[in-house]
Parts: C-alpha cells; sequence; structure tokens
C-alpha cells in the first residue's frame, strides 16, 4: 500500500482534507515557531539559548538546514528574535 497515499487523503481534526500542494511551507512553519520562540523568551518564559538551541535542533531534525541552509536557518532566528529585541 503506498504510505503517502494515505497520508495526504488523511482528514484533518476538523474534517477538511488538504493536499500536499495546500500545506505550509516548511520555512513558513519553521518562521512561526521562531517567533513564538521569541514571545516566549521576550516573556522570560524562555532563556535565549533554550530558545535558539530548540530552534536549531528543529531545523536539523526536520532537515531544514540542508534544504535552505544554515545562514538562512540563522537568518530567519535572528530576524525572529530582532523583533522582540526592538
Amino acid at each position: 500500500m503506498n504510505t503517502a497515499r494515505i497520508m495526504e487523503s488523511r482528514p484533518l481534526r476538523n474534517g477538511v482534507q488538504r493536499r500536499a500542494s495546500e500545506r505550509p511551507l516548511t520555512t513558513d512553519v519553521f518562521k512561526a515557531r521562531a517567533e513564538a520562540r521569541a514571545v516566549l523568551f521576550s516573556a522570560g518564559e524562555l532563556n535565549l539559548q533554550e530558545a535558539v538551541d530548540a530552534l536549531q535542533a528543529a531545523a536539523i531534525a526536520r532537515g531544514l538546514v540542508g534544504e535552505i541552509g544554515q545562514d538562512a536557518v540563522q537568518a530567519i532566528i535572528a530576524q525572529a528574535f530582532a523583533l522582540v529585541r526592538s
């Protein structure tokens, strides 16, 4: 059985189905995740090292570093934290 086909047709919790082409881009999800961690940092819930290290680990685990490069990953993280530090 084709696993990709099974995953593609799986309904979401709200009953709506999405095609692979309608899924958010990996970079968009990572940007949102970086922004969320930056907000937690600014609220004092995380220290800077905890916030950034978890993002870096996620970028490696999800293949984002291989896809867009380390410099681009670091730029996304830096941009998210610059928004809360200014």
